[in-house]
């Protein structure tokens, strides 16, 4: 499974993380909390690194050792 993360500070942002996962077939990480356990690759949103929330599902992953993917949509 697939979780994917990004900029979360707006409705907007929000929206737009729904909406790629649905495109991607992803679970976005605002709703991914028993995911994790499950989860194969993190894919990462343009300006994730700017969001703090964001930047916390990164470390996740890293610790977790799944494969991380920087997106540029």
């Amino acid at each position: 499974m697939i979780i994917i993360t990004g900029p979360q500070d707006t409705d907007e942002s929000l929206g737009f993380l729904a909406e790629m996962a649905g495109l991607l077939g992803a679970v976005p990480a605002f709703n991914a909390v028993l995911q994790w356990a499950t989860a194969t690759a993190l894919y990462c949103l343009t300006g994730w690194e700017k969001c703090p929330v964001a930047v916390a599902d990164v470390s996740i992953a890293k610790a977790a050792g799944l494969a991380i993917h920087f997106l540029s949509v």
